[in-house]
């Protein structure tokens, strides 16, 4: 099979499975008789442990090669949704844990397939083009899964939903282990040991657009959350059926989808700092304003899919920012360090939300979370602002996008 349409089936497979889950784990808390706070904890326990050791299996990417980490993260994805048929909140904690270093290990596994050039004579702007395809096939999977997963929950309940999520994972288990493509193992010149990932990550931070472009995933991975993890709880709470829901959550979904194939011309007009800026207080305004009409199905839609539009940037222009700022032998430790900062969100996102909405309501959580995402975003924004102003022009070919950017 041509690598092209590997990379694509991994990724569909890939986020079909995770996007059509975790809708449902907050609606499976509620449904064993839990409260919104546990909920919460069920949520944030998927992102605990993928917080603290991204950066380690970044490395372990970059050293042993994606092919084996992503296969024994599909593996572990298979274990931990079997356990959400036990009928127990310490299941669900349990499940989400392992579902958590999982997703882990098999995300920053495609990312660095997907970054990684394959071809010595690649050029910068074919290998952006590659990212931005890779990107437009994660949208598919991001628009189908909660769609399914809402549709098989209100065919059969949770237990259909979680047997078609076991079924996904064991697929692609097996087309990463006879599909994926092997890699000559990554070795870094300084022979360092993993146990100095941190260390090297500490150093890559250095770089104001590193960071300001983990800050940006950073924040955008918080608005897909609130609109995947909390929606439809408010959505539910709100009287929505599930299959209304599910339908709204995959409208933003193929809203993102949408926007892949007119990234480059809206980078090239916008330029990185703005787009982030632009992307991030876009995404955040839309889903904060479901709450002013929850029950209205087509209100809910239209700003599902509007937030959903302005999220399918951020995904493309973090990983081509990424792939230029940083060397091609720690593109897996940069693709843990993205992920670290998607899991933190996944993190800090439910712990807001269960504070906020235990000391006011879930409405106030929408706005409190949503207006800490919009301020992240603009202060990422302006790290790349400012990052592009220092640069001296004998160095604006460090970051190939930029440089893209400028000359067009």
């Amino acid at each position: 099979m041509p690598r092209g349409a590997v990379f694509a089936l991994l990724g569909i497979l890939y986020w079909t499975t995770h996007s059509m889950l975790r809708p449902l784990i907050g609606t499976h808390v509620l449904s064993l008789g839990g409260s919104e706070a546990e909920a919460s904890i069920a949520l944030a326990s998927y992102s605990i442990l993928p917080t603290l050791l991204a950066i380690l299996v970044g490395a372990v990417a970059d050293r042993w090669g994606s092919r084996r980490l992503l296969t024994s993260g599909a593996v572990l994805m298979v274990v931990g949704s079997s356990l959400l048929w036990i009928p127990a909140f310490s299941a669900v904690i349990v499940s989400q844990v392992i579902i958590g270093m999982g997703t882990l290990a098999a995300w920053v596994s495609l990312q660095t397939f997907a970054t990684r050039s394959q071809d010595e004579r690649e050029t910068r702007e074919q290998r952006n083009s590659r990212i931005a395809t890779f990107s437009l096939f994660v949208a598919v999977g991001q628009s189908v899964g909660p769609a399914l997963g809402g549709f098989l929950q209100e065919l059969g309940g949770h237990r259909l939903a979680f047997g078609c999520y076991v079924v996904l994972a064991l697929a692609l288990a097996c087309c990463a282990w006879g599909l994926a493509p092997r890699e000559a193992r990554v070795h870094s010149p300084s022979g360092r040991p993993l146990v100095r990932a941190y260390v090297d990550a500490a150093v890559l931070l250095r770089n104001r657009a590193v960071l300001a472009t983990v800050i940006a995933s950073f924040t955008s991975l918080m608005i897909f959350d609130i609109r995947s993890a909390w929606l439809p709880v408010l959505l539910h709470r709100a009287g929505l059926e599930q299959w209304q829901i599910g339908v709204a959550l995959s409208a933003g979904a193929v809203a993102g989808f949408a926007a892949r194939p007119v990234f480059v011309p809206v980078l090239r007009r916008l330029g990185p700092s703005w787009m982030v800026a632009c992307v991030m207080v876009l995404a955040s305004a839309a889903i904060t304003c479901v709450v002013i009409s929850p029950g209205n199905f087509v209100y809910v839609l239209t700003m599902s899919a509007v937030s959903g539009f302005a999220v399918g940037f951020a995904q493309p222009l973090t990983l081509a920012l990424m792939a230029d700022e940083v060397p091609t032998a720690q593109l897996g430790l940069a693709s843990g360090m993205r992920t670290m900062a998607n899991q933190s969100a996944q993190l800090v996102s439910p712990a807001l939300f269960g504070l906020v909405a235990t000391l006011a309501t879930l409405g106030t959580a929408f706005l409190a979370v949503g207006g800490v995402a919009a301020l992240t975003g603009l202060v990422s924004a302006s790290m790349l602002r400012r990052r592009g102003r220092t640069m001296l022009p004998e160095r604006a070919g460090t970051s190939g996008l930029l440089e893209q950017v400028r000359n067009e």
